[in-house]
């Protein structure tokens, strides 16, 4: 005959089998620990808790380093709650209890094992109802012993007070025992709501450690104005128009330049963002200079000066100074953009991946080296357009520019027809405070010192579609693969993954290797000014 005290025995029985066989199993299968081992002794133990590959550490002109890290993960482990002692379970009376008024006659319930015989062989087994409940004739003990287990599981279930009804005797809780509910149930009654206090209380607290790190979201800056420090203000609109007023006959010059040795104009001598092309000619008493200067702006200008030998330092003996101009050109349109990457994106990029694991740098060793010179690699090309070289900070077609004004605050803008960032772009640095992909929160890297260069080595496609002239944050790149060296970075250079969403600090500008003479209409710097050059 079915007993409820025993199933509940036959229950505590499978949990602590189990729990047995959970522990030999674990002991059976667990490992010394690495850093007990003499493997560990001798200095060849990994460290689990290893920290991420660090940045291009500070160089004169250029560096990225780990500064600090200001949070880590707790190192607090994760423990499995101890099991339930039995002892700590509510004795249940193993005296029968009181005989409530008409309990009717239950048949008998046996304690006795079942005993088991061998069957002659050819003959079916007898069939055993095991565990079979009849529900409809338990007797008032079975019905005690399953309502003392029920009260047990809801009072741990509900995390109340209420003790488990061992008999109705010591019955404590304040309301009726599920016993007489369930009794009182098999007539119609009213459906009364649990008190209050059986409610269920507040979920138990979260941990720190477990929490998950939410990173902090980015919204945009005001970008109405938005500009960057490079390349430098101008006072006309561009620098080569700005170089053209200095020549243009009412501007008044303090010193005969022109007349002196190197010959060039004041206002190119502390300008760094240029590069330019000289000539000198004499013809008889006539001396001349001509020179041609690109500025980081792409903007061009051409300039002559003839002046008298005799007496150079009159300024009435200066025959003739003009100057022409070509400004800045327009972004170029998506179809122009992808073919310039299709001629030097992937060359560039593997040019710069070619130093990875040699053992060496390019060049000197300086960031700028490795832009520098993969623009330079296509001049042993003769069928290939010569692209625009690197000129101060600019490598080519300007992409995206963009800055951070803070954590969580950043602002940008696109330029061009092209949908994303390609592999063989080039990345410009300003004085950036940023984060790897994969970093520890809180932790950052310094790009910049102030300015720090890398080519791109994998595309990066922008969170939407972005079009030209659009405000697009930097955090909408989502993350920038770079291959960058640095000279006290030895001995090569690193590929490194930046998380853009992590930019709190500084500017960036990308920029896209283009032919020279589809950007700006001429294929090389020269003296004489090109055919399309204004006048002012």
């Amino acid at each position: 005959m079915f007993n409820v005290a025993s199933l509940k025995d036959k229950a505590a029985s499978a949990k602590n089998s189990t729990v047995n066989k959970f522990h030999d199993t674990r002991d059976r299968y667990s490992s010394t620990p690495m850093a007990q081992t003499r493997f560990a002794e001798g200095g060849h133990a990994p460290d689990a808790r290893k920290a991420p590959p660090p940045p291009p550490p500070m160089r004169a002109g250029s560096h990225a380093s780990r500064a600090s890290t200001s949070s880590r993960a707790s190192e607090e482990g994760v423990r499995a709650p101890p099991p339930v002692l039995r002892s700590s379970k509510p004795a249940l009376s193993a005296s029968p209890s009181p005989v409530p008024s008409n309990p009717g006659t239950p048949p008998a319930i046996s304690n006795r094992p079942p005993s088991f015989s061998r069957r002659a062989p050819g003959t079916h087994p007898p069939t055993i109802n095991v565990d079979t409940i009849d529900w409809a004739n338990l007797s008032s003990e079975d019905k005690q012993e399953f309502f003392s287990w029920l009260d047990e599981f809801f009072a741990r279930f509900l995390h109340s007070d209420a003790k488990p009804v061992g008999n109705v005797a010591q019955a404590p809780h304040p309301r009726t025992s599920v016993k007489e509910d369930i009794e009182k149930a098999e007539s119609p009654q009213p459906v009364v709501k649990p008190a209050v206090g059986t409610r269920p209380g507040p979920p138990p607290a979260i941990k720190s450690w477990s929490k998950p790190v939410i990173s902090p979201s980015v919204t945009g800056a005001e970008d109405d104005n938005f500009e960057t420090s490079y390349p430098p203000r101008s006072t006309y609109g561009c620098q080569a128009l700005d170089l053209a007023y200095y020549f243009h006959p009412d501007t008044h010059w303090d010193t005969a330049w022109y007349a002196e040795q190197g010959a060039v104009p004041p206002p190119l001598r502390d300008n760094p963002h240029r590069l330019y092309k000289g000539q000198y000619t004499t013809h008889g008493d006539t001396r001349g200079v001509h020179m041609g200067v690109l500025f980081a702006d792409l903007s061009v200008c051409w300039f002559s000066v003839s002046f008298s030998a005799s007496n150079p330092a009159h300024p009435a003996r200066i025959v003739e100074r003009t100057a022409r101009y070509l400004p800045p050109p327009p972004a170029l349109d998506g179809d122009a953009l992808v073919q310039a990457h299709e001629t030097y994106g992937e060359t560039a990029a593997g040019f710069a991946e070619g130093f990875l694991g040699g053992g060496s740098f390019c060049a000197r060793g300086e960031c700028w080296d490795l832009a520098n010179e993969a623009l330079k690699y296509f001049e042993q090309f003769d069928y290939v357009d010569a692209p625009l070289p690197s000129l101060n900070r600019t490598h080519g077609h300007l992409i995206f520019s963009g800055r951070a004004l803070g954590p969580g605050r950043q602002a940008g803008r696109w330029r061009g027809g092209d949908d994303r960032v390609r592999r063989g772009d080039i990345v410009e640095w300003r004085s950036v405070r940023i984060n790897f992909v994969g970093a520890p929160p809180g932790s950052y890297a310094f790009l910049g010192d102030p300015e720090h260069t890398a080519i791109i080595t994998a595309d990066a496609v922008p969170t939407r579609t972005p079009r030209d002239g659009e405000s697009v944050l930097p955090g909408e790149l989502r993350q920038l693969e770079v291959v960058e060296q640095s000279r006290n970075q030895p001995p090569e250079p690193k590929k490194q993954v930046y998380d853009m969403a992590a930019f709190e600090e500084g500017e960036v500008w990308i920029y896209r290797p283009v032919s020279m003479q589809v950007y700006l209409g001429i294929g090389e710097l020269v003296c004489e000014p090109a055919p399309q050059a204004l006048s002012i």
